[in-house]
């Protein structure tokens, strides 16, 4: 809320409708978003100068000081599938994902191209990470190797305001401030395909030494003639 609170609801309740406790007090900024861990008992919410909260949801109180990090509002946060890591998209243009536990960064921020961020979620598996842009593209990335999968993903005229990975986590659903919802085909088997269709042939020795380093040569697309590699 612009009030800088946050309001916890009991929704068990359907009568009375009424909240949980009195607002949580600690912002000094407008609130841009929540996030309640996957256990329900830790809860994070972002504000427009940057700092990020993480509550104790039982108490009521926060967990230690802000995390403080980003150089504009966070309008994002999400926890990754086993709440060890939390992820804040800003409008810096980063993403920082943070150790739970520690309350502090773990590495460098992801570099997001220059564009702000309006919106970050975790795949099920909590491997991939998607990020949504001012500009209406969105990334990919690779949460272990803290790297994207390939180039910006085009699609939107404006704002990417929300994403989430299906239950599988085979597709992605973006929704953006253009009034449209996209659905994306994320899948690692789809990708491959895609990209040998395109390609049509696999890749080079050169190629595979410059992205997997010395891990033996391996066939990506399979139908595919294989080069000698020594």
């Amino acid at each position: 809320m612009e009030d800088t609170t946050v309001v916890l609801w009991d929704i068990v309740d359907v009568v009375s409708r009424k909240p949980s406790g009195v607002p949580l007090p600690a912002h000094k900024s407008v609130v841009l978003s929540i996030a309640f861990s996957p256990d329900g008992k830790t809860l994070a919410s972002s504000t427009a100068d940057g700092t990020v909260f993480l509550w104790d949801v039982a108490a009521r109180k926060p967990l230690g000081e802000p995390l403080a990090g980003h150089k504009n509002g966070v309008y994002s946060v999400t926890f990754s599938p086993d709440g060890k890591t939390l992820a804040s998209g800003s409008g810096d243009g980063t993403v920082i994902l943070w150790d739970v536990a520690s309350r502090k960064p773990l590495g460098e921020p992801l570099a997001s191209h220059n564009r702000q961020i309006r919106s970050v979620a975790f795949s099920p598996d909590g491997k991939t990470l998607a990020s949504g842009y001012v500009d209406g593209t969105l990334s990919l990335w690779d949460v272990a190797a803290r790297k994207p999968l390939g180039e910006l993903l085009p699609g939107h005229k404006r704002e990417v305001l929300s994403v989430v990975f299906s239950s599988d986590g085979k597709t992605l659903v973006t929704g953006s401030a253009d009034g449209s919802v996209m659905l994306w085909d994320v899948a690692l088997d789809s990708w491959r395909s895609y990209a040998c269709a395109i390609a049509n042939r696999n890749l080079t020795c050169a190629e595979w030494s410059n992205h997997f380093g010395e891990q033996p040569y391996r066939k990506v697309c399979e139908r595919l003639t294989e080069p000698k590699c020594k």
